[in-house]
Order: structure tokens, then sequence, then C-alpha cells
């Protein structure tokens, strides 16, 4: 997510320590690998590559992490955005369930890292709850994650899921006991010092403004240095979509709205797990620091911050939790994440030393240390399992005619939304 303000506006750069910044580009250097990038697809790309032998620089155009990698919701869970079964139709079943164990290997690499340093790792388990009452229909989904995918969940029914969730808005959910939340800025920063102890060069303050040459021996340029290396990958998502033309067409910038609370003792939230609910646009939250609530939501193109943001993310809260009362809002931001309009991780390579990881908006942290894993992989070793993604390369957007659609099908979302809550619900009582 792009920064609207200054750094500490976030609860994660409030919370983190960032340490001595990196020195900028200077000179001419030469690597075997750049990596344009330095939040959490080109820092794994780096460690993995590094621990390889590789020789690396990473080129952070402003510091590390500092776009959606430390600012997201810090969800790690199995999946894409896209689901399952949308998958399985564009490239069948054998390839979709391929493809869903990649993003299995992206969530064990997060929970091994994350293991290594107090703090990161903030609780377990995800718990994906219906604002509208559809047990049996939730039943069969769970069923088939389970046949086909080998993916366990739990069902929960409207008297579980509200002894966790104390909300009438809630009715059953499922529960991932694979899935985990972090604080992800400081597990961003962790990657980073992983990776320098490895070897890697990082270098913040350091945007990529050309990249010159031809296959195998690549320019990248950068204010007052360059480096010049066989091989350049590109993970900058929606933040720069100019430097590789052929990705920067193929993500649309949305905007996403997180806000946190002052510590508070509530009977509302009753579970260290994430949670996230079936609205298209959801609602998504959890339990951090001392008691705080984060809580996300509010897909929107717009691409500034609304007016008072603290107040309508509270507003959404209390939708929800009404018992919280007028809870002060502490931290609030905004910012970008970049989409595909397949809904998946764009991640490949040209042939001639040009490889990419973007678009991963919507999917959790996992598809970001999938990607760098078999990118540094296809470098390291020859291995070939990121053509699994081929069938999902860079679509162009549309443009700013591709913002304006997007913005429709949100609001399209959301009125679908209003309908599926307005079926009557059973009689439940609330604990």
């Amino acid at each position: 997510m792009l920064s609207t303000g200054p750094a500490t506006e976030t609860w994660y750069e409030a919370t983190a320590q960032r340490g001595q910044p990196r020195a900028p580009l200077a000179g001419q250097t030469q690597a075997e690998i750049c990596i344009i990038g330095g939040g959490l697809a080109g820092l794994t790309t780096a460690l993995e590559l590094a621990r390889r032998g590789k020789q690396v620089v990473v080129l952070e155009a402003k510091h590390l992490a500092w776009g959606a990698s430390g600012r997201n919701g810090g969800f790690v869970s199995n999946g894409f955005a896209e689901s399952l079964d949308n998958i399985s139709l564009k490239i069948g079943l054998d390839a979709a369930k391929a493809v869903f164990n990649l993003s299995r290997l992206g969530t064990e690499f997060v929970r091994r890292e994350a293991a290594e340093l107090d703090g990161i790792k903030a609780g377990d388990g995800w718990i994906a709850a219906r604002r509208y009452d559809s047990g049996a229909t939730l039943k069969i989904y769970r069923d088939r994650l389970e046949r086909v995918f080998g993916d366990e969940r739990q069902f929960l029914d409207t008297e579980e899921t509200r002894a966790r969730l104390n909300s009438a808005r809630y009715f059953q959910s499922l529960y991932d006991p694979s899935a985990f939340h972090v604080h992800p800025l400081r597990y961003a920063l962790l990657i980073a010092r992983h990776a320098e102890a490895a070897g890697a060069v990082l270098h913040e303050q350091s945007p990529a403004l050309e990249i010159s040459g031809s296959s195998r021996n690549w320019t990248v340029r950068s204010g007052a240095g360059s480096v010049q290396a066989a091989h350049v990958v590109h993970t900058v998502s929606a933040l720069d979509r100019t430097i590789h033309p052929a990705t920067g067409r193929g993500v649309l910038p949305v905007a996403t709205y997180v806000a946190v609370t002052e510590s508070l003792q509530q009977d509302a939230i009753r579970t260290q797990s994430a949670v996230s609910d079936s609205r298209r646009a959801g609602n998504y939250f959890r339990l951090v620091g001392e008691g705080r609530i984060l809580w996300g939501g509010a897909i929107t193109t717009r691409l500034s911050a609304p007016a008072r943001l603290a107040d309508r993310m509270r507003r959404d809260m209390l939708s929800v939790f009404p018992q919280l009362g007028r809870p002060r809002v502490d931290f609030a931001w905004a910012g970008l994440m970049g989409y595909a309009r397949h809904k998946m991780p764009v991640t490949g390579g040209d042939g001639q030393g040009r490889w990419w990881a973007t678009a991963f908006g919507g999917h959790g942290m996992n598809t970001t240390a999938m990607a760098g894993i078999l990118i540094a992989r296809a470098i390291a070793d020859g291995d070939d399992e990121y053509r699994r993604f081929a069938p999902f390369g860079p679509q162009w957007v549309g443009g700013p005619l591709g913002r304006a659609g997007a913005q429709l099908s949100y609001w399209w979302m959301q009125f679908r939304d209003r309908l599926d809550e307005l079926k009557p619900p059973h009689r439940t009582k609330i604990q």
C-alpha cells in the first residue's frame, strides 16, 4: 500500500525498529542479480538467492517495506484471492492442485522464518465468518476443499462462531488451523537482515530510473550509481508501473484502509485468530499489541485517503461490534495494493534475464514468499515450477478506464452483499 502520510502514521512503524538506513547506490556495481523493489517479494528473492551463493543487489526507491509489504493486514494462509474452483476451470484440476500446494510452500516459509524472532507472529488460525445464514452451503464448500485439495477447515455453527465473535452480524464460519497472522513490517525487516547476513547488498533511496542492455547483460541506473547484472527481477507491484511496462500495464492499483485502536478491555472479539467476513470487499480484523484491535477493509480505486479516515473505520467496526462504544483510533492509514484482472499473482520471466513477481493484493503474505522462492529457484537452479503461473501472466487492466470499471464492480459487489445480508436469519441468541 502507498503511504499517504509520514511513516509513523502506521502502528507497524511505531512498533518496529528499522535500525540504520541502508546507503543509496553510488558508483558502478556488478552483481549476478539486481532486484528492483525492497518489499516482501524482493527481499525473499534476495534471501533465497544469497543462500544459494549468488551475488545480489536490491534497489529500493524509498525505504524497505514502505509500501504494502509493511502496511498490510498481516494474514498468512494457503490459497489465492481467486477461488480454487475458478482456478480449476482455467487450468484444470491437477494444475490447480499443484499451484495450491505452491501457495502452501509460501505459508510454511513465512511460518519458519517468523518463528526465529519473538514479536513477529501474533496468533494462530483464521476465521472466515458469514454475514448471512448459509450453514449447509458452507459445509459443502468445506467438504470440497478437504476432499479435492486436502485443505482442512473446521466448520463452526452460529453458536460456536458467536462464542468467538460476539456479534449478531455473524452466523456460520470456517476456521483454518494452518493460517496465522504476523507483524508484517517486523517480518520484512527480519528477512532483510537475513538476506544481508547471507551476502545480499541492500540499497535504500535508490529508485531504478532506467534499464538498458540485452539478454543476460543488463544495466540498471539509479541516481548516482548503476548495477550491471545478468538478471533483473521486478518486484515493485503498484508503486512503479513504468520501469517494466509489461507488468505495469497488468497491475491495477487498489486502495484499502487499516486502523488500530487504543488498548481495550472488551468482550466482543474473543479470539486471538485472524478474522475476515463474507463481504466481497469485506472487513478483516485481529487483536494486536496490548489489546488493540486492528481493523481493515473498504476496497476502492480512489487513490487518496478519504477525509476523517479514523472515524470511517471506527463506524465500520461499530457496525459489527456496537458494544465497543467509541474506542479511540490511535492509527489509521490508507494506501495501494496491486491487483491483476485474473486475481492471481503475476510471476514469470522472459527467458532473457528479466523476471517479475507482482500483483499480490488480496492474497495474503504467503504469495510474496512463494513467488520469491520460485524466482530464486529458477535463476539459481534452473527450476521451472514458476511456469505453473504462465496462464496467469500480465493482462492489460485497461488504464484509467480499467480503474473506472473496477470501481463499478466494487459497487456491484457491495450491492450483492446487501442482498445477501437481507436474507432472513434463523433466531440465534448472542452470548
